[in-house]
């Protein structure tokens, strides 16, 4: 089974989260049902009020510097799924989210593997490159490396892979024989594929990795 929501933090009786670039609070539905108290931001102001309307009370638009408005110490957990890639300067994101954490925190970051099997294979058409939208791509010795930098003990590298290969297939199409086919969101054909990237994650070359750290 593919795993919809990956980058879950371990459970604490009353936790405080904050997801940081929360969309439209997916995630965060989901973890006030397993009893976590929420918080979110995204630069986007439609999907912030579209959490708002599904329940979610504790979620403003901003970017990641507006981390710094939240007291500190005052996190167990703190997510960014997705967003370390796009910023300018994650060093000082992370320093940030250390600040807000509690001690023995949890920080749970998922981006791209810019060493993964597909990137290699890909190159520039490689679906998770998304340039210029991701600023900066890590591997996971790098990303473990800037995270200890900024504070932070024991990372813990997984993989967590799905679309990737599609995707890439998608823009090699598109750019070298004009062929339009939205391969990736064809829920059946990325079904079909992830018994692949599964594969690829166990011999730890997956599309994308999850780095979990603690205060």
């Amino acid at each position: 089974m593919i795993p919809k929501v990956p980058a879950i933090p371990k459970q604490i009786k009353d936790g405080k989260i904050l997801d940081v670039g929360c969309g439209a609070g997916d995630t965060l539905v989901l973890l006030k049902e397993l009893g976590w108290e929420t918080f979110g931001m995204d630069i986007d102001a439609n999907a912030v009020s579209t959490a708002k309307k599904r329940g979610i009370d504790n979620v403003r638009v901003g970017a990641y510097q507006d981390i710094a408005k939240y007291p500190d110490n005052f996190f167990d957990a703190i997510r960014l799924y997705h967003v370390i890639e796009h910023l300018d300067d994650p060093i000082r994101c992370l320093r940030l989210v250390k600040k807000k954490l509690k001690k023995g925190g949890q920080l749970i970051i998922g981006t791209p593997n810019v060493e993964s099997f597909l990137s290699h294979i890909f190159g520039t058409y490689w679906y998770n490159l998304d340039a210029p939208r991701h600023l900066v791509l890590f591997s996971p010795q790098t990303l473990k490396r800037v995270v200890v930098e900024s504070g932070f003990s024991s990372p813990h590298i997984e993989f967590c892979s799905a679309g990737g290969f599609l995707g890439s297939i998608q823009y090699v199409l598109r750019e070298k024989f004009g062929i339009r086919w939205n391969l990736i969101h064809t829920q059946w054909m990325v079904l079909l594929f992830y018994p692949f990237e599964w594969v690829i994650d166990r011999i730890k070359k997956g599309d994308v990795f999850v780095l979990r750290g603690t205060t």
